[in-house]
């Protein structure tokens, strides 16, 4: 297998240590990390079976939060 050398800040270096198990390598780390990544939102949209009632309280939470008012037909259900 061959390898490539990369370059990274100090403060990254640090991050991946920190979250980097003892019995792994950056390599696998670097898989793992991306093979996380593949996980995508519009994978868990409707995951949730949420009455209406939720639904409405969650969405005025995003509204009220976020100050500005977005559109319901933005809304994936």
């Amino acid at each position: 297998m061959t390898s490539k050398n990369i370059s990274i800040t100090e403060e990254v270096y640090n991050k991946l240590l920190k979250i980097k198990r003892d019995d792994e390598s950056f390599s696998e780390l670097f898989l793992r990390l991306l093979k996380i990544q593949k996980v995508k939102l519009e994978n868990c949209f409707g995951a949730w079976n949420l009455s209406e009632e939720e639904k409405n309280d969650i969405w005025d939470d995003i509204t009220d939060r976020s100050g500005r008012i977005w559109k319901k037909s933005n809304l994936v259900t």
